[in-house]
């Protein structure tokens, strides 16, 4: 399986716990692997047979304006959800991380791995 990597997005999102959080939008930066099946698009030159990574930025940034998530854990559900549904990825994995959020930190984050469902 090939993978499609987008590394270091920045994306204004809702997302938080505390009445502060819940005030404004805060950058958050995401890395995303996806699995690619085959490598049919490397033979044919044609981005109907891969992901299309500009398509994948666009919408995540869309839905992140559009809704507020309380924990960095369900975003991320939530945007893998898009992937392997909407983009139909068999795999992706997915990194969310806020940043400077606490003192003496640059990132703090979650991973997670998931697959399409049959």
């Amino acid at each position: 399986m090939d993978h499609i990597f987008i590394r270091e997005f920045r994306v204004d999102a809702w997302v938080g716990i505390y009445e502060w959080e819940k005030l404004r939008a805060q950058t958050i930066e995401l890395d995303l692997e996806i699995g690619v099946p085959g490598t049919e698009a490397g033979r044919t030159d044609d981005i109907s047979h891969t992901v299309h990574y500009g398509h994948v930025v666009e919408r995540v940034r869309a839905e992140l304006a559009e809704r507020h998530f309380g924990l960095l854990e369900a975003l991320a559900e939530h945007v893998a959800g898009l992937v392997t549904g909407e983009f139909k990825a068999p795999w992706v994995r997915l990194s969310v991380a806020k940043l400077g959020h606490v003192r003496g930190v640059r990132k703090v984050g979650v991973t997670i791995e998931r697959h399409r469902k049959a």
